[in-house]
């Protein structure tokens, strides 16, 4: 298997870092997801499947990630960014248009970076 370097790595790293805490924390304190609420339990859920799923289409370098990965986290801001609207807290909608921002360079990494394209598409020297 290629070696992982660079941002790939680091994506790879923060994705692992969601999907322990977010399993964890809905193993080891339930309460403290439910006292969020339901919308934002959902968002909390499927952000921890996405990085799971992130996590085993990379390891598997299933050429269809960076098209799956983008689609799910930009999903995932939309959603959250629906709820910020809806729930009338102005703060929230600023955190939600950063996240959009970094969304936006996720997939532009994502679909035409140079490193990710050849990972997925097994163009990387075996390490």
């Amino acid at each position: 298997m290629p070696k992982l370097s660079g941002a790939l790595l680091a994506v790879v790293v923060a994705a692992a870092l969601v999907a322990v805490t977010g399993i964890a924390g809905a193993l080891l304190a339930f309460d403290q997801l439910r006292a969020i609420g339901a919308r934002y339990m959902l968002a909390v859920a499927f952000v921890t499947a996405w990085s799971v799923l992130f996590l085993l289409m990379t390891a598997l370098r299933a050429r269809t990630t960076p098209v799956v990965a983008s689609a799910g986290l930009a999903l995932w801001v939309a959603y959250r960014a629906v709820v910020a609207a809806l729930s009338g807290g102005w703060p929230l909608v600023v955190d939600l248009l950063a996240e959009a921002v970094l969304t936006a360079g996720f997939c532009g990494y994502m679909l035409v970076g140079e490193k990710p394209q050849a990972y997925y598409r097994g163009r990387l020297p075996k390490a």
